[in-house]
This record gives C-alpha cells, structure tokens and sequence, in this order.
C-alpha cells in the first residue's frame, strides 16, 4: 500500500469520526431542545432559545457553503495549474472541501450541545 494511500485511508478515518462525533453532539441537543420544541416556549429564555434553534442554522449553512465553494476553487486551481495528479490527489482535495463544510456545522453543534448539558 502506498504512502499516499494510507495518508487518504487516515484522512477518511479522521472525517468518519468528525461526523460521528457531530451526530452524537447533535442527537444531545436535539433531546435537550425537545422539551421546548413540544411545549413551546414559555419564558424569555425559551423564547430566546427557540430563536437561536434557527437563527444559528442558517448562519451554520452560509459559512459552510462559503468554505465548501473557497476549498472547491482551491481544488480548481490547484487543478488547472496541475497540482492534483492522479486520484488519490483528487480524493485527498474532495477530503478537504468536506472538511470544510463541516467544520462551521461540527463548532456549532458542539458548542450546543456543551452549553445545553450545562443548563
């Protein structure tokens, strides 16, 4: 197997583990927000969580699409230049256009889930 392989095999290890770490932290969330989602929000602070609940979702979604498109041009030059030979060099560049969609989305989620235990 080559370096380059097994560089990329590590990278896909590290992005399944991201994205199992952001489905955990996400699950808590979501089931500590569930209780406000059912019986509406009754104080200010309910109130005031139920706003963030979608204001933070859109703001997650126009960050990770500015930084999905900023790597994917990235990827386009670096390919039109011929930076990227060969597969393996592509997979790794795909890699890093994923992990920048998701970092916006894995902060947030984290960040709520922590600050939602703590309630």
């Amino acid at each position: 197997m080559s370096l380059a392989f097994q560089r990329l095999s590590l990278r896909v290890a590290q992005l399944s583990l991201q994205t199992l770490e952001m489905s955990m932290a996400a699950g808590v969330t979501i089931a500590a927000r569930a209780p406000l989602l059912y019986s509406g929000a009754r104080t200010a602070s309910d109130a005031a969580e139920a706003q963030r609940m979608v204001f933070e979702k859109v703001e997650a979604t126009i960050e990770s699409n500015v930084a999905a498109s900023m790597a994917m041009m990235t990827l386009w030059t670096r390919m039109a230049v011929g930076g990227v030979r060969g597969p393996t060099a592509l997979a790794h560049g795909l890699a890093d256009v994923a992990s920048a969609a998701a970092l916006p989305v894995r902060k947030r989620v984290r960040a709520n889930a922590r600050r939602l235990v703590r309630r």
